[in-house]
């Protein structure tokens, strides 16, 4: 399994941290995150659905 980092966690640990640099980088990976998936809301909408599809197609 791999552990999966929302990009909300990684711009608080920027904000943390202090490092201008370090926040920038984040700014630029969650902006460009949200330009190519969308926001958070909507991706936790469209997983919700898959996983919701998968189990419906679960044998009990």
């Amino acid at each position: 399994m791999t552990i999966i980092q929302p990009y909300g966690v990684a711009i608080t640990q920027a904000i943390a941290s202090g490092d201008l640099e370090e926040m920038k980088r984040a700014k630029a990976l969650a902006e460009d995150h949200v330009q190519r998936y969308g926001d958070i809301p909507t991706l936790l909408t469209h997983l919700k659905a898959a996983i919701a599809k998968l189990e419906a197609g679960k044998t009990p």
